[in-house]
């Protein structure tokens, strides 16, 4: 984690471990086990994928696939307080293990240290445009060949992970997921522009 995003924009180690102190645990997440579920969960952590994939829903359509090295709650950093609730429902799609910071402690952790403000802000503004991109390239790849992508956005290629018939809505992602990842819960709202492609510029 620390050799991926934070010693690239200098961070030190001694910062680093400032950081670290105010983490909550490492959840270990099963195979269709839920992360998140609307106004259910209450958005009090910040938290960052170690190992496995995880999917973001709306509306029992999926939005885009959360990977190691990316945050599962980036959106909800900028401008949502911790007594308000996911928007979102997120599922693990296979076992997976997430660290988990204490939200508040954090920011009030490096609220007195504006060079690690900026760090997250960069970090986690850059997630968040990533995560919208995302969205885009899923709904034009399933579009146009029923391709789900296999890596994050970072990738240089586009190698499908898996090939799938699409529905006759064009949702070939939805149909995947309902089928490997039963009773995904509904979600009334994500990115009030993830269906714009231009959203994110």
């Amino acid at each position: 984690v620390y050799a991926s995003l934070f010693k690239p924009l200098r961070v030190t180690r001694h910062q680093f471990k400032k950081i670290l102190a105010c983490m909550k645990l490492i959840r270990s997440l099963k195979y269709q086990e839920v992360y998140a579920q609307e106004k259910i969960t209450k958005v009090d952590s910040l938290s960052l994928v170690l190992s496995g994939k995880l999917v973001v829903s709306q509306n029992q359509r999926a939005l885009h696939i959360v990977f190691p090295h990316q945050f599962l709650d980036s959106p909800e950093w900028f401008g949502v307080s911790t007594d308000d609730y996911f928007q979102v429902s997120i599922m693990a799609m296979e076992e997976s293990r997430v660290l988990i910071w204490h939200r508040d402690k954090l920011k009030l952790s490096i609220m007195a240290e504006p060079f690690l403000q900026s760090v997250f802000d960069h970090i986690l503004g850059r997630d968040v445009v990533k995560k919208l991109m995302q969205v885009t390239q899923v709904s034009e790849s399933i579009a146009s060949n029923g391709f789900l992508p296999s890596g994050s956005y970072d990738d240089a290629e586009d190698k499908p992970m898996l090939i799938m018939k699409k529905s006759v809505e064009g949702h070939g992602l939805t149909a995947l997921i309902n089928r490997q990842l039963q009773a995904i819960p509904r979600i009334s709202k994500y990115y009030d522009c993830a269906g714009d492609p231009n959203s994110w510029r």
